[in-house]
């Protein structure tokens, strides 16, 4: 471990006790503050440990003093523990920057909630600024003395100072993630601990851990040698560590292997001669094969690499083929699953294989040679095999993280990250690659070369961005690299979002060539290289913030996404534009008023739309319909808040029916509401849109409650006719002035009950000629082709 640096007089954090490491000179320290004379009696029946006396008598000093009083007491006791740390007196260099934290701590708390403390907002800056700068301090003595301890003889209080110091170190990085030198010193403890006696797994968990902290660092000081002699360091340690780890295996069939290598003998190895083998080169001879592996609803799947190629006699007779696939999978040949589940790692033989254990027909099985005879026999060299994460557990992604690459922030939704990525099939070869140019010329015409130089294209997380990409950045930082392997890979996404994708056909077309007539992916890789990870902008507090301009984008950006059919995306960007207005000043927030109201507006749009259909529906599970009850309250919530704000604007109106719709079908309500809406804006097309599917339904409905309205009259008039005729000429007003779809006039047959009226005498019958003349004169508008 490289040597501490001098203490910084100006670096900075928060500690909840008083560790016991330092109880026994805090308490005596304590006490001569706060005692001028002699214990009395009883205090010398006092229970209490010396270190809670220790902190009660502090916390007892403190209540009499200013903000201003504990800031300068603490920057004392630290001043004083520089001093002691320049001398080599680490206990009581520690010991005061104990105190210095504790007169400091309740400081760095914010006054609007702790009032009581009467201090101000400069106050807690500045007791931000000496916490986090002691803690690192502090963390630099526990380095020190810790490292000095024996990792054999002294073990146990070596791993408690260490722990304390990465504790310490961890305080100062809560109060600012930038402080380098906190990285640091976590990293060094964190490395230390790696070097004692702990077991190899542990110890290669905190190699990892210390290099993410060390890469930090060199991040943002890309000139600071110790951290990168202290990187290296680490490195080399974890190889050896994992040198170790592959020494100490158990190797059960070494000897074995080397007697088959004096007289291979065929071996069958089920019994029934399909499958027989006949070693050819001697593996590691090591135990690989865990049977959990073959589960295919497990966690870890193993994807083995070989080299396959036919054999006449003794002789390869065919191109060799190179091919990784999962261990178990039903598209490969049970054959060649025996085969391989029967050799070691680098070990070569002769399978001779019967015709029935060759059965798969997947386009996986189809990249090794067809073969129509009884018998034949392959050659397979067993190159090696890597567990992979099964993210499903069924065997359609699985995936592995290379490098979680370094810096703070992991890629999460609304992050733009710039990546390069490539998409390789199970034989290896490349089929596609982000760095893909066209160069023209050559025997073929047009070729697709890899640019190194070429820059990499940016994707939105969560907005578009292809499916596998958006699935390894989520655990990728800047730097990382990962590689997902999937049955099933989706169309290739364009080379930039909106822009040319003529690589990603091209690669297709050569890939439809090659596989007579195909362009489906399956069993392919693609690797992912994050360059950046640029986070989502958090708002008005965020040092990247442009003013207003920020909240129109955002809800710019949302209206796009609503466009594109991108619902959930689409919210997320509204509900942040929301957001933003509410947490600027009264001044900006009234500018940026009707951005809030039209974000609003399409929120609680999108969330009645969500719910609407389901509210319909009459058999849908409790929890679908508890999910579009609560979108429909908060788009209530939304609309009650536009209705006391903006209660004019369209999209309130908008919203209203969407609202009456999916709570009652109220199609009336809701067309009352749209009326208003296309007066304030007729070019708003979600406006007309809404218009053109309620005045449909509202027809239907009024079309309804025509036709219950006739059949009442129909029934009526033939009950009238044979018994009180005086009640047809009341009835037939009526249906005069009931408007009905021809439709109706024909399914009621209403007509031949206004021929039978004709009868009842002169003034019936011509209001039933005049009732037939309208319904024949208003069945032409519905029905052009009406013959007379």
């Amino acid at each position: 471990m490289s040597a501490p640096e001098p203490v910084d007089e100006d670096e900075e954090p928060i500690i909840e006790e008083l560790p016991t490491a330092a109880a026994s000179s805090s308490s005596q320290a304590a006490a001569a503050a706060e005692a001028g004379e002699e214990a009395s009696a009883e205090d010398a029946e006092d229970s209490r440990r010396p270190v809670d006396k220790a902190l009660d008598a502090i916390e007892e000093e403190k209540k009499n003093m200013t903000p201003l009083e504990k800031l300068e007491r603490s920057l004392l006791w630290k001043c004083e523990g520089n001093g002691f740390f320049k001398d080599g007196q680490l206990f009581k260099a520690a010991d005061c920057y104990y105190h210095a934290i504790i007169f400091a701590r309740d400081l760095t708390q914010n006054p609007q909630y702790y009032p009581d403390l009467k201090h101000t907002q400069q106050d807690r800056e500045k007791a931000k600024e000496l916490c986090e700068s002691t803690f690192t301090n502090l963390a630099l003595v526990q380095l020190k003395y810790g490292s000095s301890r024996d990792p054999e003889s002294d073990h146990e209080e070596r791993e408690k100072i260490l722990k304390e110091g990465s504790k310490s170190a961890s305080e100062a990085l809560k109060l600012n993630a930038k402080n380098v030198k906190a990285l640091f010193r976590r990293a060094a403890c964190t490395a230390a601990l790696a070097k004692g006696r702990v077991p190899g797994e542990e110890a290669q968990t905190r190699c990892t851990e210390a290099m993410a902290d060390l890469r930090q660092v060199i991040e943002a000081e890309p000139q600071n040698r110790e951290a990168r002699a202290e990187l290296k360091a680490v490195q080399e340690h974890l190889k050896k560590l994992k040198r170790e780890e592959r020494e100490g295996e158990k190797r059960e069939f070494a000897f074995a292997s080397t007697l088959s290598a004096l007289g291979p003998k065929e071996k069958d190895l089920l019994g029934d001669g399909s499958v027989c083998k006949r070693p050819k080169k001697t593996g590691d001879g090591g135990k690989w094969l865990n049977e959990d592996w073959l589960r295919w609803d497990g966690a870890k799947k193993c994807v083995v690499h070989v080299r396959v190629s036919p054999v006449d006699g003794d002789s390869s007779a065919g191109s060799p083929v190179q091919l990784s696939f999962i261990l178990g999978d039903p598209d490969m040949h049970e054959g060649v699953l025996v085969a391989i589940k029967s050799m070691t790692k680098g070990e070569v033989a002769h399978f001779k294989l019967a015709q029935h254990r060759l059965k798969a027909s997947s386009s996986l099985a189809k990249m090794l040679p067809e073969v129509k005879a009884e018998f034949s026999t392959w050659e397979i060299e067993f190159q090696k095999y890597v567990t992979w994460e099964d993210l499903d557990c069924n065997g359609e992604r699985l995936r592995k993280l290379q490098e979680e690459g370094y810096g703070v922030r992991y890629a999460e939704d609304l992050s733009e990250v710039f990546a390069h990525w490539r998409v390789t099939g199970p034989d290896g070869r490349l089929i596609h690659s982000s760095r893909y140019t066209i160069s023209m010329g050559g025997e073929t015409g047009m070729t697709q070369v890899e640019d190194e130089d070429k820059e990499a294209p940016s994707y939105i997380i969560g907005e578009g961005a292809w499916e596998p990409l958006v699935v390894l950045c989520r655990g990728l930082r800047q730097g990382g690299v990962g590689e997902l392997r999937l049955r099933d890979v989706p169309d290739l996404p364009q080379d930039k979002p909106g822009g040319d994708d003529t690589s990603a056909k091209l690669s297709l077309m050569m890939l439809k060539q090659k596989n007579r007539g195909s362009q489906k992916l399956r069993h392919c890789v693609v690797r992912v290289e994050v360059e950046r990870v640029v986070p989502p902008l958090a708002g008005p507090g965020d040092e990247r913030w442009e003013g207003p301009s920020a909240v129109v984008q955002e809800r710019f950006r949302g209206e796009q996404l609503l466009e594109l059919g991108e619902e959930r995306a689409a919210l997320s960007r509204l509900r942040r534009a929301v957001a933003w207005v509410g947490q600027l000043p009264e001044s900006e927030a009234s500018a940026l008023a009707s951005e809030a109201h039209a974000a609003r507006a399409s929120i609680g749009w999108v969330l009645a739309s969500r719910a609407a259909p389901i509210l319909d529906m009459g058999n849908v599970s409790s929890d679908v319909l508890a999910v579009a009850q609560k979108d429909l309250s908060e788009a209530e919530e939304h609309c009650a808040w536009l209705e006391a704000n903006a209660p004019c604007s369209a999209g309130t109106r908008l919203l209203r029916a969407k609202i009456l719709v999916a709570q009652d079908d109220d199609f009336a309500g809701a067309h009352q509401q749209l009326l208003e809406a296309q007066k304030v804006a007729p070019d708003d097309k979600r406006v007309q849109e809404e218009l053109r599917k309620v005045k449909v339904e509202l027809r239907k409905v009024q079309e309804e409650q025509s036709r219950a309205k006739v059949i009442e009259l129909r029934d009526g008039l033939k009950r009238a006719r044979t018994s009180e005729v005086s009640q047809v000429m009341p009835l037939l007003k009526q249906l005069a002035g009931t408007h009905c779809s021809w439709d109706t006039v024909m399914e009621t047959r209403i007509g031949v009950e206004l021929k039978s009226c004709q009868e009842c005498g002169a003034e019936e019958k011509a209001l039933c000629l005049e009732i037939l003349g309208k319904l024949k004169d208003e069945s032409k508008e519905q029905r052009p082709m009406w013959e007379s």
